[in-house]
């Protein structure tokens, strides 16, 4: 792919360019049509989706048992917002009719399936009656307390200590008004939202003792919160975003532009791909999530990094004395090769994040993909006629970074060679360098001082290039040593942002015996008889003996409770009394009527977290093998989702990771058609900089999580494209200017030096703006894609020079590759 001849891509593409270079009003009028739909479509269709249930497979078990337990028409379970009251005068009749009267607030709204209070503890053990002094609510409770040990912990759950009671209310699925909505629908309401509110407005309407203190807590409050952040979040990201790449795009562009106000246009064009973005999301049915926030900065980054590839050849290209189209023509025909080339390997490298198991991770891969794909056409097209209609033949030909007029005839366009003109003839003989200048790769005085910083560091590489490589496989060897020991996010409560919910609902979980609760869902055909309420009775007593589950509560306990213990022997009277305690205000069970083969055993269990959610998993599934043998039994819950997505997000991170870089090995080898290059470039710039970025990772203490597991996929993606955009260029100077090696590469190195270092420093510092996130999921991956640019650039620019002049030096994969061409 590097000959210049006459191919049918590089004619087509010379031939689009033409095309949008003449016809720049048709072209101006499809890219506008295209952007009110897709505005019209991503204005519709698109929203901000919240919520956990997001990062599991609908289609997964674990999501429908999660949704069985949930459903209104099961056993509307699952969620718990729990208010938190705390006085020094706990066990006064007054405080616990306070406690009443919410607990009745609470109920009458008609969401919660339950509201579990120590009012209900203390009218239990008094005969339905709130007693008239501080000593009889004390015996109420005790009395309560000492019916049997599942009761026992029921009562520590609602009073943990002696200054603190928690009403806890209960809820699975909830229908949320259209009112709820907020940004004209982009943000629609969440039942954690709606019910937070519902709770904080029926306490604000009971009238509480000024010693009492309430708190409004649990994982729904905390969520609502936190994702109430995500909108403001996701505009000041954007915003910081851009405003950085703008100004970096300026201060590298403004060396090489006439007329700075130019560096709108490639900038612009990559908005306009973003646009198209959000049209393609509307399209296929994605939302914007808390990882799906990092495709704005991915999807800019990159189109950019496409746009200034393009304007700087044309730039080039107008220098040389060609006239507006047919540069247009030649850069189409000679960068836009390289420019498929590498959006075809960002395309492979972040489709690899369709095998992740977590779905907006692989949202965000197809996603960014198309990003991509839309900047490469809009840059052949949209940049292309923007360039010539705007061209005020500004360009000087004797300007310091014109190129050498000989090269004039090996980059000729189609038309010019078939009408056998010579341009070498048309140049000022005062434009060559000197046979010093160019056998050495020493720049003149007169070039930028970017450019020729970029010529002195190549030619120290060229100096000893062997010494560079060994120190770069040092360092990568670091890297691959620590790969595997950098941390894995193991608590969901540290994705979130460090907010005061986030403290009240720590404050919860220090306090509450019981903050989590694990749910077996257990189903037979004779869900409702004796010997299966049996089973589930030893199955109970055996989970109670772990350590971290402090109490088992179903309909088999409600039964025990009735009747002192023991499970009846008719059928008939089994069902009778779990109809009876169906409305318990202790502990309800819900009705069986939409349940009949099925119910389902809460475990209230400690605040565990990480691997021993695992553990407890694993045993709960254990225990029920053993004592429930004939019945279909499953466990979920919040706890059990949660575990779910953090061992997704490892299990996907090592297949992602080796799909992406054997899939564009492979692309590469047939696009190149040299194995040795493409082993060149993905070993150079793609692997060496994910090692580079996990032994950055791990003494940055950055962990991996739903985001940062595509680091390597990213880098791959974005990465080897500034490989790309050398290694053409140098093999352009190499086979068709007749350069040797070293010149060849400070060509190329110095050419590409501004549009690539420029894209790079635009994407390195657009995610370095998810830095500043309040979500610890978004600064980390923010921090670690900077790193990851960082080390591609200097992978492209140190690593892989090194390496191709080696090359270049000791075996004749060069030759190869002129010979193929």
């Amino acid at each position: 792919m590097t000959d210049d001849g006459a191919t049918p891509l590089r004619d087509g593409l010379e031939r689009l360019g033409r095309f949008s270079a003449e016809n720049r009003r048709t072209v101006f009028t499809v890219v506008a049509v295209l952007v009110v739909i897709s505005l019209a479509i991503a204005g519709l269709s698109v929203q901000m989706s919240l919520g956990m249930e997001l990062y599991i497979d609908d289609s997964s078990q674990t999501n429908q048992n999660w949704q069985e337990v949930k459903a209104d028409d099961a056993f509307d379970l699952g969620n718990n917002v729990f208010v938190m009251i705390e006085t020094d005068h706990l066990y006064e009749p007054e405080t616990i009719r306070t406690i009443d009267r919410l607990d009745r607030r609470y109920t009458a709204t008609g969401k919660f399936s339950s509201v579990t209070s120590l009012a209900d503890v203390v009218k239990r053990g008094n005969s339905g009656e709130i007693p008239a002094t501080e000593q009889e609510v004390r015996a109420a409770i005790n009395r309560v307390e000492s019916t049997d040990t599942s009761t026992a912990a029921l009562v520590s759950n609602v009073n943990p200590d002696r200054e603190t009671a928690l009403i806890v209310a209960t809820y699975g699925q909830v229908d949320v008004p259209d009112a709820e909505d907020q940004y004209l629908g982009f943000l629609p309401g969440t039942a954690a939202g709606y019910l937070t509110d519902t709770v904080s407005d029926a306490t604000d309407h009971v009238t509480v003792p000024p010693h009492v203190d309430i708190t409004v807590t649990g994982a729904p409050v905390f969520e609502n919160a936190a994702f109430g952040l995500m909108l403001p979040e996701m505009i000041q990201l954007f915003a910081v975003a851009f405003a950085i790449i703008f100004s970096v795009v300026f201060l590298v562009m403004r060396g090489r532009l006439y007329r700075t106000w130019k560096v709108f246009l490639p900038v612009g064009t990559a908005l306009i791909a973003l646009v198209y973005m959000l049209g393609m999301m509307g399209v296929v049915g994605f939302n914007f999530n808390a990882i799906m926030l990092g495709v704005l900065p991915i999807a800019l980054g990159l189109g950019i990094d496409f746009s200034l590839q393009l304007h700087t050849r044309y730039i080039e290209e107008r220098e040389k004395g060609r006239e507006p189209v047919d540069a247009a023509a030649s850069a189409a025909r000679t960068t836009g090769n390289t420019l498929l080339l590498a959006m075809a390997t960002t395309s492979i490298g972040l489709g690899a994040l369709l095998v992740s198991a977590v779905p907006p991770t692989r949202q965000l891969g197809a996603t960014a993909a198309f990003g991509v794909i839309a900047a490469t056409a809009l840059s052949l097209t949209l940049l292309v006629a923007l360039l010539v209609q705007f061209d005020d033949d500004e360009y000087d030909q004797q300007g310091p970074t014109a190129s050498d007029p000989t090269e004039a005839p090996a980059t000729a366009t189609a038309a010019e060679r078939s009408s056998s003109t010579d341009s070498e003839g048309d140049s000022p003989s005062s434009l060559e360098p000197s046979a010093s200048d160019k056998s050495s790769g020493v720049l003149s005085d007169d070039e930028p001082a970017f450019e020729r910083f970029i010529g002195a560091l190549s030619g120290g590489i060229a100096a000893s290039p062997l010494i560079v490589i060994l120190l770069m496989i040092a360092a990568i060897g670091g890297g691959a040593a620590v790969y595997h020991d950098v941390p894995t996010t193991q608590e969901m409560l540290d994705y979130w942002p460090d907010i005061e919910q986030r403290d009240d609902l720590e404050e919860l979980e220090s306090t509450a015996q019981s903050p989590n609760v694990i749910y077996l869902l257990v189903e037979s055909k004779d869900a409702y008889s004796p010997t299966t309420f049996r089973r589930a009775s030893a199955f109970e007593s055996a989970i109670e003996d772990h350590d971290d589950v402090n109490a088992a509560m179903s309909s088999v306990t409600a039964v025990e409770m009735a009747t002192g213990g023991d499970i009846p022997e008719r059928r008939t009277q089994l069902i009778n009394t779990v109809d009876r305690q169906a409305a318990s205000d202790l502990m309800p069970v819900g009705s069986r009527e939409n349940t009949p083969d099925r119910f389902v055993i809460q475990l209230f269990v400690d605040d565990i977290e990480g691997e021993e959610v695992r553990h407890l998993i694993d045993d709960t599934e254990a225990t029920a093998d053993r004592y429930l043998v004939t019945e279909r039994t499953a466990v979920t819950g919040k706890p059990v989702v949660n575990r779910n997505v953090i061992e997704n997000v490892t299990s996907g991170r090592d297949p992602m990771t080796v799909l992406s870089f054997g899939l564009a090995t492979v692309f590469l080898a047939l696009a190149l058609r040299s194995i040795r290059e493409s082993v060149l470039l993905v070993i150079t710039v793609a692997i060496s900089a994910v090692m580079l970025i996990s032994i950055a990772m791990y003494l940055l203490g950055i962990p991996w999580n739903p985001l940062t597991v595509a680091t390597g996929s990213i880098a791959l993606g974005a990465g080897i494209t500034y490989g790309i955009h050398v290694h053409e260029r140098f093999k352009e100077e190499l086979f068709e200017r007749g350069s040797t090696p070293t010149v060849a590469m400070r060509e190329a190195m110095v050419r590409k030096s501004r549009p690539v270092i420029g894209s790079g420093a635009t994407t390195l510092f657009g995610f370095g703006a998810l830095g500043i996130s309040q979500f610890p999921v978004l600064s980390n991956f923010g921090i670690a894609v900077a790193l990851a640019m960082t080390f591609a650039l200097v992978t492209a620019f140190v690593f892989l020079p090194a390496s191709a002049l080696l090359l270049a030096k000791w075996t004749n994969t060069y030759d190869i590759v002129a010979d193929s061409t």
